[in-house]
């Protein structure tokens, strides 16, 4: 089971539903400890409130190691310093705080980890016996603090980079073969979060957290030509603002978003090749989701307006590329899910029909990708042949969906 799903369920079902708490959960990392080592756990400071909550980070904390041989009393002390113990956490969200705790040497076997500072939290971890040398003395463990936290370059890698967690999946991220492999795609999108959400301004202002800079690549690429060139590609980066939910359902879950901005798209080319244009867009997002089951439904109509568009290389392209796209995205959260646009211009309606699921229960149990198929029947796909319509069908695989 992995262990993102056992914080899940933990957050989740951890002290009931207290909406005025601050629910705590801990979680060890990595597999089995050795006696007389250190021990990785992860505590998640989770506020399941609607509003902004406050915690207490101590540096040290108590903890209880129970078996039904022996108990042992121990101290963990986190991993990293606390500059500021008091910190803030938003509504709906969690912390997650590190600490190192030392397992007695004469600790063995199958063990229950209780913390009474954290609301008498609990886990449970299993004790491997303590290594010994040749002439029967106890070895020195490893240090599970360096061997579990930076055992990767991209861990050393995250100890410089503290404004990663601002970046998030946007748009979906594909790479699809044609059944006629002129006609093959990939996409890249990405987006960034400009304001700390547990700084000062966000804490008195959180409607700054929506503020967002994106950017969203797609190629159109010939498989089949002898070089394989690829035939055009769409840059599109974007600011956009997206609020929190602003209506809550009372029957399922059930949320409203609004998101504008304003967005450039071309195709990087000179000359009479060259396609640009600006778009200034409005979307509410309705999204239906049932819990127990974890089907969902979302609605998002897109309207736009241009904005200096190349009336040298592509005057028309509102005619093609229309005003408007109505999104429909259902599906199971872990399973199948069906996504679709479709649009409508002066000289004809788009669409385009979407595919995904989950390649770990077909094929991989360990593999994280989505098989997609794709269908296209639609102008302006590409910007270099806009007055053009592309019907297409495209197999291959997705990072998100």
């Amino acid at each position: 089971m992995k262990i993102w799903f056992i914080v899940f369920l933990a957050l989740l079902c951890a002290h009931g539903a207290r909406a005025d708490a601050i629910d705590t959960v801990v979680v060890p990392v990595g597999g089995t400890s050795q006696a007389g080592g250190k021990m990785l756990f992860a505590v998640y400071f989770h506020n399941a409130a609607e509003k902004i909550g406050r915690v207490t980070i101590p540096e040290s904390v108590d903890c209880v190691l129970k078996s039904v041989v022996q108990d042992f009393n121990v101290t963990a002390y986190s991993a990293e310093p606390i500059h500021n113990p008091s910190i803030s956490i938003q509504p709906k969200s969690f912390r997650k705080i590190e600490y190192l705790l030392e397992i007695p040497p004469a600790a063995e076997g199958l063990f229950r980890i209780e913390i009474p500072a954290f609301n008498n939290a609990r886990m449970t971890i299993t004790v491997d016996p303590a290594a010994t040398n040749a002439d029967g003395s106890l070895s020195e463990a490893p240090d599970r603090d360096e061997s579990e936290r930076l055992q990767t370059l991209d861990s050393i890698f995250t100890l410089y980079q503290p404004y990663l967690g601002n970046f998030g999946a946007y748009q979906p991220m594909y790479f699809l073969v044609g059944t006629d492999p002129e006609k093959s795609k990939f996409q890249i999108s990405f987006k960034y979060r400009f304001f700390n959400p547990e700084g000062s301004l966000a804490e008195n202002h959180p409607w700054v957290n929506g503020f967002h800079f994106a950017y969203t690549q797609t190629s159109f690429w010939d498989l089949a030509g002898d070089s394989k060139p690829f035939e055009d590609t769409s840059y599109k980066p974007e600011l956009f603002f997206q609020t929190r939910s602003i209506y809550s359902g009372s029957y399922g879950l059930r949320r409203l978003f609004i998101q504008t901005g304003f967005q450039h798209q071309s195709n990087g080319r000179g000359g009479d090749l060259s396609r640009s244009t600006n778009f200034l867009y409005f979307q509410p997002i309705f999204i239906f989701y049932g819990e127990r089951r974890k089907w969902g439904l979302g609605i998002g109509p897109k309207v736009w307006t241009y904005v200096d568009n190349n009336d040298q290389t592509n005057a028309d392209l509102p005619d093609y590329l229309g005003y408007f796209d109505l999104q429909i995205k259902a599906g199971k959260a872990d399973s199948i899910v069906f996504d679709s646009h479709f649009g409508y211009a002066k000289e004809g309606g788009s669409m385009e029909l979407n595919l995904t699921y989950p390649l770990h229960k077909i094929l991989f149990s360990n593999l994280d990708l989505y098989f997609q198929i794709q269908y296209v029947n639609a102008l302006a796909e590409s910007m270099i042949d806009f007055t053009e319509r592309t019907q297409a069908v495209r197999i291959g695989v997705a990072i998100v969906r």
